[in-house]
Protein backbone atom coordinates (compact mmCIF):
# COMPACT_ATOMS: atom_id res chain seq x y z
CA UNK A 1 0.00 0.00 0.00
CA UNK A 2 1.60 3.23 -1.14
CA UNK A 3 1.60 6.51 0.72
CA UNK A 4 2.86 9.95 -0.15
CA UNK A 5 4.43 12.58 2.06
CA UNK A 6 2.35 15.54 3.23
CA UNK A 7 3.94 18.81 4.26
CA UNK A 8 1.55 19.73 7.08
CA UNK A 9 0.93 17.40 9.99
CA UNK A 10 -0.35 17.94 13.52
CA UNK A 11 2.14 17.46 16.38
CA UNK A 12 0.34 14.31 17.52
CA UNK A 13 0.55 12.68 14.09
CA UNK A 14 3.61 10.55 14.74
CA UNK A 15 2.79 7.33 12.89
CA UNK A 16 4.06 6.81 9.35
CA UNK A 17 2.58 4.38 6.88
CA UNK A 18 5.26 1.82 7.71
CA UNK A 19 4.49 2.19 11.44
CA UNK A 20 0.83 1.41 10.80
CA UNK A 21 1.80 -1.57 8.63
CA UNK A 22 4.00 -2.98 11.38
CA UNK A 23 1.21 -2.57 13.95
CA UNK A 24 -1.19 -4.34 11.61
CA UNK A 25 1.29 -7.12 10.84
CA UNK A 26 2.10 -7.75 14.50
CA UNK A 27 -1.53 -7.88 15.59
CA UNK A 28 -2.38 -10.06 12.58
CA UNK A 29 0.41 -12.46 13.55
CA UNK A 30 -0.90 -12.63 17.13
CA UNK A 31 -4.40 -13.30 15.81
CA UNK A 32 -3.20 -16.07 13.50
CA UNK A 33 -1.14 -17.71 16.25
CA UNK A 34 -4.38 -17.94 18.18
CA UNK A 35 -6.45 -19.21 15.25
CA UNK A 36 -3.79 -21.43 13.68
CA UNK A 37 -1.99 -22.84 16.74
CA UNK A 38 -3.67 -22.27 20.11
CA UNK A 39 -7.08 -23.27 18.76
CA UNK A 40 -5.75 -26.74 17.92
CA UNK A 41 -4.21 -27.45 21.32
CA UNK A 42 -6.01 -29.99 23.54
CA UNK A 43 -8.25 -28.21 26.03
CA UNK A 44 -8.68 -25.00 24.02
CA UNK A 45 -12.48 -24.96 24.18
CA UNK A 46 -14.90 -22.43 25.66
CA UNK A 47 -15.94 -24.68 28.53
CA UNK A 48 -12.50 -26.03 29.34
CA UNK A 49 -10.60 -25.13 32.52
CA UNK A 50 -7.22 -26.23 31.15
CA UNK A 51 -4.65 -23.91 32.75
CA UNK A 52 -1.58 -22.62 30.91
CA UNK A 53 0.52 -24.20 33.64
CA UNK A 54 -0.12 -25.63 37.08
CA UNK A 55 -2.00 -23.23 39.38
CA UNK A 56 -2.13 -20.57 36.63
CA UNK A 57 -5.43 -18.62 36.82
CA UNK A 58 -5.60 -18.16 33.06
CA UNK A 59 -6.94 -20.96 30.93
CA UNK A 60 -5.69 -21.92 27.48
CA UNK A 61 -8.97 -20.76 26.00
CA UNK A 62 -8.61 -17.42 27.82
CA UNK A 63 -5.21 -16.89 26.16
CA UNK A 64 -6.72 -17.87 22.81
CA UNK A 65 -9.44 -15.23 23.23
CA UNK A 66 -6.86 -12.55 24.11
CA UNK A 67 -4.87 -13.36 20.97
CA UNK A 68 -7.99 -13.27 18.78
CA UNK A 69 -9.20 -10.01 20.30
CA UNK A 70 -5.83 -8.33 19.72
CA UNK A 71 -6.01 -9.51 16.15
CA UNK A 72 -9.12 -7.41 15.51
CA UNK A 73 -6.82 -4.38 15.25
CA UNK A 74 -5.19 -5.46 11.98
CA UNK A 75 -7.94 -5.42 9.35
CA UNK A 76 -9.18 -1.81 9.74
CA UNK A 77 -5.59 -0.57 9.43
CA UNK A 78 -5.08 -2.59 6.24
CA UNK A 79 -8.30 -1.14 4.82
CA UNK A 80 -7.14 2.38 5.64
CA UNK A 81 -3.73 1.81 4.02
CA UNK A 82 -5.42 0.29 0.96
CA UNK A 83 -7.39 3.53 0.46
CA UNK A 84 -4.27 5.62 1.01
CA UNK A 85 -2.52 3.52 -1.61
CA UNK A 86 -5.44 3.95 -3.99
CA UNK A 87 -5.20 7.74 -3.89
CA UNK A 88 -1.41 7.88 -4.12
CA UNK A 89 -0.30 4.97 -6.28
CA UNK A 90 1.13 5.75 -9.71
CA UNK A 91 -0.74 2.87 -11.32
CA UNK A 92 -4.02 1.52 -10.00
CA UNK A 93 -3.86 -1.28 -12.58
CA UNK A 94 -0.49 -2.51 -11.30
CA UNK A 95 -1.80 -2.19 -7.75
CA UNK A 96 -4.77 -4.41 -8.60
CA UNK A 97 -2.57 -6.94 -10.43
CA UNK A 98 -0.25 -7.13 -7.43
CA UNK A 99 -3.15 -7.80 -5.07
CA UNK A 100 -4.57 -10.42 -7.43
CA UNK A 101 -1.21 -12.19 -7.73
CA UNK A 102 -0.78 -12.43 -3.98
CA UNK A 103 -4.42 -13.45 -3.57
CA UNK A 104 -3.59 -16.53 -5.62
CA UNK A 105 -0.23 -17.12 -3.93
CA UNK A 106 -1.76 -16.87 -0.45
CA UNK A 107 -4.82 -19.06 -0.94
CA UNK A 108 -3.16 -22.46 -0.36
CA UNK A 109 -1.27 -21.23 2.75
CA UNK A 110 -4.52 -19.68 4.03
CA UNK A 111 -6.48 -22.89 3.50
CA UNK A 112 -3.78 -25.00 5.13
CA UNK A 113 -3.45 -22.69 8.14
CA UNK A 114 -7.15 -22.27 8.92
CA UNK A 115 -9.07 -24.98 7.08
CA UNK A 116 -6.59 -27.87 7.23
CA UNK A 117 -6.84 -28.47 3.49
CA UNK A 118 -4.73 -27.32 0.52
CA UNK A 119 -7.86 -26.27 -1.40
CA UNK A 120 -11.13 -25.10 0.13
CA UNK A 121 -13.85 -22.71 -0.99
CA UNK A 122 -15.16 -22.31 2.55
CA UNK A 123 -13.38 -18.95 2.88
CA UNK A 124 -10.90 -16.91 0.82
CA UNK A 125 -7.89 -14.98 2.12
CA UNK A 126 -7.85 -11.27 2.93
CA UNK A 127 -6.05 -10.29 -0.28
CA UNK A 128 -9.25 -11.08 -2.17
CA UNK A 129 -11.17 -8.69 0.10
CA UNK A 130 -8.62 -5.93 -0.44
CA UNK A 131 -8.63 -6.59 -4.19
CA UNK A 132 -12.42 -6.30 -4.40
CA UNK A 133 -12.27 -3.13 -2.31
CA UNK A 134 -9.71 -1.65 -4.70
CA UNK A 135 -11.79 -2.61 -7.75
CA UNK A 136 -14.85 -1.05 -6.09
CA UNK A 137 -13.00 2.26 -5.64
CA UNK A 138 -11.76 2.15 -9.24
CA UNK A 139 -15.33 1.59 -10.44
CA UNK A 140 -16.61 4.46 -8.27
CA UNK A 141 -13.97 6.79 -9.72
CA UNK A 142 -14.86 5.74 -13.28
CA UNK A 143 -18.54 6.28 -12.53
CA UNK A 144 -17.79 9.74 -11.14
CA UNK A 145 -15.87 10.72 -14.29
CA UNK A 146 -18.61 9.33 -16.52
CA UNK A 147 -21.28 11.22 -14.59
CA UNK A 148 -19.38 14.49 -15.03
CA UNK A 149 -18.81 13.95 -18.73
CA UNK A 150 -22.48 13.08 -19.37
CA UNK A 151 -23.92 15.60 -16.94
CA UNK A 152 -25.88 13.06 -14.92
CA UNK A 153 -28.10 14.32 -12.12
CA UNK A 154 -26.97 13.91 -8.49
CA UNK A 155 -29.71 11.30 -7.98
CA UNK A 156 -28.45 9.27 -10.94
CA UNK A 157 -24.86 9.50 -9.67
CA UNK A 158 -25.96 8.33 -6.22
CA UNK A 159 -27.95 5.44 -7.68
CA UNK A 160 -25.01 4.33 -9.83
CA UNK A 161 -22.58 4.54 -6.92
CA UNK A 162 -24.92 2.59 -4.66
CA UNK A 163 -25.29 -0.11 -7.29
CA UNK A 164 -21.49 -0.44 -7.58
CA UNK A 165 -21.04 -0.65 -3.81
CA UNK A 166 -23.81 -3.24 -3.39
CA UNK A 167 -22.39 -5.26 -6.27
CA UNK A 168 -18.97 -5.57 -4.63
CA UNK A 169 -20.48 -6.20 -1.18
CA UNK A 170 -22.51 -9.02 -2.70
CA UNK A 171 -19.50 -10.37 -4.61
CA UNK A 172 -17.34 -10.47 -1.47
CA UNK A 173 -20.15 -12.22 0.39
CA UNK A 174 -20.74 -14.79 -2.36
CA UNK A 175 -17.00 -15.51 -2.71
CA UNK A 176 -16.73 -15.72 1.10
CA UNK A 177 -13.67 -13.51 1.26
CA UNK A 178 -12.22 -12.72 4.67
CA UNK A 179 -14.60 -10.29 6.45
CA UNK A 180 -17.14 -10.82 3.66
CA UNK A 181 -19.09 -7.77 2.48
CA UNK A 182 -18.51 -5.78 5.67
CA UNK A 183 -14.87 -5.50 4.62
CA UNK A 184 -15.99 -3.69 1.46
CA UNK A 185 -18.22 -1.42 3.55
CA UNK A 186 -15.25 -0.32 5.66
CA UNK A 187 -13.08 0.31 2.61
CA UNK A 188 -15.85 2.42 1.05
CA UNK A 189 -16.19 4.42 4.29
CA UNK A 190 -12.47 5.23 4.25
CA UNK A 191 -12.79 6.10 0.56
CA UNK A 192 -15.64 8.58 0.97
CA UNK A 193 -14.20 10.12 4.15
CA UNK A 194 -10.65 10.24 2.82
CA UNK A 195 -10.37 13.96 3.56
CA UNK A 196 -11.93 13.67 7.03
CA UNK A 197 -9.94 11.02 8.86
CA UNK A 198 -11.61 11.49 12.26
CA UNK A 199 -15.08 11.09 10.78
CA UNK A 200 -13.86 8.07 8.81
CA UNK A 201 -12.74 6.43 12.05
CA UNK A 202 -15.98 7.23 13.88
CA UNK A 203 -18.22 5.92 11.10
CA UNK A 204 -15.86 3.02 10.43
CA UNK A 205 -15.88 1.89 14.05
CA UNK A 206 -19.66 2.01 14.26
CA UNK A 207 -19.80 -0.16 11.14
CA UNK A 208 -17.60 -2.67 13.00
CA UNK A 209 -19.35 -2.63 16.39
CA UNK A 210 -19.83 -6.38 16.08
CA UNK A 211 -16.05 -6.55 16.67
CA UNK A 212 -15.59 -4.02 19.50
CA UNK A 213 -11.95 -4.98 20.11
CA UNK A 214 -10.99 -3.35 16.81
CA UNK A 215 -11.26 0.07 18.55
CA UNK A 216 -7.45 0.56 18.94
CA UNK A 217 -7.12 0.45 15.14
CA UNK A 218 -9.45 3.43 14.76
CA UNK A 219 -7.60 5.23 17.56
CA UNK A 220 -4.25 4.71 15.80
CA UNK A 221 -5.30 5.93 12.35
CA UNK A 222 -5.72 9.65 13.31
CA UNK A 223 -2.05 9.58 14.36
CA UNK A 224 -1.02 8.85 10.76
CA UNK A 225 1.18 11.65 9.43
CA UNK A 226 0.79 10.92 5.72
CA UNK A 227 4.43 9.91 5.34
CA UNK A 228 5.71 6.68 3.87
CA UNK A 229 8.26 5.91 6.57
CA UNK A 230 10.45 2.85 6.08
CA UNK A 231 10.52 1.33 2.62
CA UNK A 232 8.70 -1.92 3.39
CA UNK A 233 6.25 -1.90 0.50
CA UNK A 234 6.46 -5.62 -0.23
CA UNK A 235 6.96 -6.85 3.34
CA UNK A 236 3.26 -7.49 3.97
CA UNK A 237 2.76 -9.14 0.59
CA UNK A 238 5.38 -11.80 1.28
CA UNK A 239 4.87 -11.98 5.04
CA UNK A 240 1.23 -12.96 4.70
CA UNK A 241 1.58 -16.30 2.84
CA UNK A 242 4.93 -17.18 4.46
CA UNK A 243 3.75 -16.81 8.06
CA UNK A 244 0.62 -18.84 7.28
CA UNK A 245 2.74 -21.68 5.91
CA UNK A 246 5.00 -21.52 8.96
CA UNK A 247 2.01 -21.72 11.33
CA UNK A 248 0.67 -24.72 9.46
CA UNK A 249 3.97 -26.61 9.66
CA UNK A 250 4.39 -25.71 13.34
CA UNK A 251 0.92 -27.08 14.00
CA UNK A 252 1.99 -30.47 12.65
CA UNK A 253 4.19 -30.81 15.74
CA UNK A 254 1.54 -29.84 18.28
CA UNK A 255 0.45 -32.50 20.80
CA UNK A 256 -2.71 -34.28 19.69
Amino acid sequence: MNETDHNTTAPYQILSGSSLKLIAMLTMLIDHIGAGLLYYLPGCTAGSNTALWQNCPMTLYGLYRIFRNLGRIAFPIYCFLLVEGFFHTKSKQKYACRLFLFSLISEIPFDLAFLNAPFSFQMQNVFFTLLLGLLCMIALEKQKQLALSKGLSPNAQTSNSLFIILFFIGLATILRTDYYGIGIVLIVIFYYYHNNRKMACIVGYFSFLWEPFCLPAFLCIPFYNGKKGLSIKYLFYFFYPLHLLLLYFLRLYLPK
